[in-house]
């Protein structure tokens, strides 16, 4: 037979851990967003994204689709992975700009800030990629650029990890200079 305290008791655990969990969720800067866009035709929140900009985004998560935006010539691609990593392989064409250099030179007037500024202007098509799926610097790089006046940004969500499993081609440092 069961006592009624217990079953409050177990109520009461139950009640404290959803609380806990939910707050920790909440006030985590990788938390899983529970609530925003989910249409994979707009772009998708995914766990780690619940930031503002994660929403205003447009997110490409078919690798076919990423490159036949990068074959058409018609968009900007940039690359916001560390410069050791970049030379070791990229997108073909891809333009290798750091976030942690962005971030750094926002509030300041950096010769290498003003020269990818120099390259794009707000009209351009933008397609931004970093490692993976698990890497997020591309949707701030991308929020970053939204702020600065930038219209058409899409961030390419599978990034070089998924680029280079499908076997599509991949430029190293020096091949493409």
């Amino acid at each position: 037979m069961i006592r009624t305290p217990d079953i409050l008791g177990c109520f009461f655990i139950l009640i404290i851990s959803l609380v806990l969990s939910f707050s920790a969720n909440a006030l985590s800067p990788n938390g899983i967003a529970l609530e925003g866009q989910w249409d994979p035709e707009i772009g998708v929140v995914m766990p780690g994204a619940n930031k503002a900009h994660a929403v205003d985004v447009l997110q490409i998560n078919d690798p076919y689709k990423a490159k036949q935006l990068v074959e058409s010539g018609t968009m900007i691609i940039l690359d916001v992975r560390w410069p050791e990593i970049y030379d070791l392989g990229h997108i073909p064409g891809a333009l290798n700009f750091p976030l942690n250099d962005l971030e750094e030179q926002e509030e300041s007037k950096d010769d290498q800030k003003e020269t990818l500024l120099s390259k794009i202007t707000p009209e351009d098509k933008i397609l931004v990629y970093c490692a993976g799926v698990t890497c997020h610097d591309s949707h701030t790089f991308a929020s970053h650029l939204m702020k600065m006046g930038f219209t058409h940004v899409t961030v390419y969500a599978g990034g070089f990890e998924e680029w280079e499993e499908m076997g599509f081609d991949v430029v190293t440092q020096g091949a493409d200079q």
